[in-house]
């Protein structure tokens, strides 16, 4: 068991701001989601150092793992095992798109969000089952960094924090947001540091103070997409 996981999601990205389900589909980085991931290094390089980083294979997170990675540099490992949910039939669609042209599918995903599978695809116990399967094939250093989605994110946190389907589904991760868990004989502790716009909303920066527990509301400057 790791001692200190820091858990990252991708930069913002060209289907983030469009509202769109990315799913196992792909989009670029912008250049805020550029901005963000360059934070993220700059203020890890602050903080205890990972012994590696676990990657998503999808080319945001690879994209985003290489910008923190300029910063504070480790052996980087890429898994299937962290790609984003499947959403099968819902991937590249908007939600308003979803509700007009399978309003029956949006209803059972709105009562049921936890064992809903979207379009046919992954719903929240196959993230866990995957990452957990993940645990038991790669050792874990004391320190890691996780590079993955907004809702295996959340699996992720479910997992560790030992929380239940209500809990899960209320944990935001928008994309200039990392958790930071820490392990010791008391538990887990969790806290996130949220990095703001500067320089005229150009750029990201983290003022380096930790917030206590998980984020359950999104902040005005967010842009969180699937």
């Amino acid at each position: 068991m790791s001692r200190k996981i820091y858990l990252f999601r991708h930069g913002e990205t060209e289907w983030n701001v469009a509202g769109k389900m990315q799913g196992r589909l792909d989009s670029p980085l912008t250049e805020r989601g550029r901005e963000q991931a360059l934070a993220h290094g700059r203020l890890l390089a602050q903080l205890p150092p990972p012994d590696c980083y676990w990657v998503s294979s999808a080319g945001r997170t690879r994209a985003t793992a290489d910008l923190i990675h300029s910063s504070v540099q480790a052996p980087e490992h890429f898994s299937d095992a962290l790609l984003e949910r499947d959403c099968g039939t819902w991937s590249g669609k908007t939600p308003t798109q979803v509700r007009e042209q399978h309003a029956d599918e949006w209803n059972l995903m709105q009562a049921d969000g936890h064992h809903y599978r979207p379009g046919g695809g992954e719903n929240l116990p196959d993230l866990l089952a995957r990452f957990r399967q993940l645990l038991m094939q790669w050792q874990q250093p004391d320190c890691l960094a996780i590079v993955t989605h907004g809702v295996v994110s959340r699996a992720i946190l479910g997992h560790f924090l030992r929380l239940n389907e209500r809990q899960i589904r209320q944990i935001k991760h928008p994309n200039a947001l990392f958790y930071e868990l820490s392990f010791s004989q008391d538990g887990v502790n969790v806290q996130h540091y949220l990095a703001d716009l500067c320089d005229n909303g150009l750029k990201f920066e983290h003022g380096g103070v930790a917030l206590n527990g998980i984020c359950e509301e999104l902040p005005p400057q967010a842009v969180s997409g699937e």
